[in-house]
């Protein structure tokens, strides 16, 4: 059952209302409202809701109640137990408006989003959308995993991180994310392989830092990296050279000077090849 809290407090200090193009409706002084988030992450549900409930107070508004769904975006609103919390909220007027990070949250299609503002108009609401960013200390962890050092780990390797970045709803080029991932990964098979012939394992992990930037690391066994900098600049092999195209190039050894990682970093938005 999706988490709804009610919640009864004093309203803090008035602040300007969001721009018109993030409010629905009209939102009278001294509001009750529900607070709503959609993600796939209970942690980043609580951080937006957290975001959400300084920001309603800011404008003098009471939250009565707090609701979220951990589900994908596109998961229709007939199918969330949380979105089903806010539509009895505002239906019964226990509350007259509704602050959600976006739109888009709630639905993702224009004619989807169309309708909610016609339901939003019939029942004399409101809804903000203040599109608060949710910040974060250090790096936040995606996805990691380990694989053998084997070419076909490396189409593996590509599923997996297209998989988890879809389910995170990272916003950057996931198919360059991919691409890059690749590059890495098949140059740990390629280049470090133990000499003793035995069988290996590469380790996979992706982060997103605070600005949302993806973070990819892949460590080999090999502490080995010959020629490091004209292989990372694009001057050695065609591999790393077409991730070094897409994002940006690093490497540092283990603590323990037995293994290796490499490491790319991509932009939240589009990437110019």
């Amino acid at each position: 059952m999706t988490p709804l809290r009610r919640r009864s407090g004093i309203p803090a200090r008035t602040a300007p209302l969001p721009p018109a193009g993030n409010l629905v409706g009209r939102a009278a002084t001294g509001a009750h409202v529900v607070l709503y988030t959609c993600t796939i992450d209970a942690h980043i549900a609580g951080a937006k809701l957290s975001a959400l409930r300084a920001f309603a107070s800011a404008l003098g508004w009471t939250v009565r109640h707090e609701a979220y769904d951990l589900a994908p975006l596109g998961t229709p609103r007939s199918r969330r137990a949380g979105w089903a919390a806010v539509e009895r909220a505002l239906t019964t007027r226990d509350a007259t408006g509704f602050v959600a990070p976006s739109e888009q949250e709630i639905a993702c299609h224009p004619a989807e989003r169309a309708g909610l503002r016609g339901w939003i108009t019939e029942l004399s609401a409101f809804a903000a959308y203040p599109r608060i960013p949710v910040g974060r200390a250090g790096p936040v962890a995606v996805w990691a995993g380990s694989y053998a050092l084997v070419p076909v780990s490396v189409r593996q390797v590509m599923g997996a991180a297209r998989s988890r970045l879809a389910l995170r709803q990272w916003s950057g080029d996931i198919d360059s994310a991919a691409e890059v991932l690749a590059r890495l990964a098949f140059n740990a098979v390629v280049h470090a392989q133990p000499a003793n012939g035995t069988s290996a394992q590469m380790h996979v992990r992706l982060n997103l830092t605070e600005h949302q930037s993806l973070r990819i690391d892949v460590q080999d066994p090999s502490p080995a990296f010959p020629d490091a900098q004209s292989a990372l600049s694009g001057q050695r092999g065609r591999g790393l050279d077409e991730a070094r195209r897409l994002a940006r190039l690093e490497w540092f050894l283990a603590p323990d000077g037995r293994s290796k990682t490499v490491r790319a970093t991509l932009p939240p938005g589009p990437v110019s090849s």
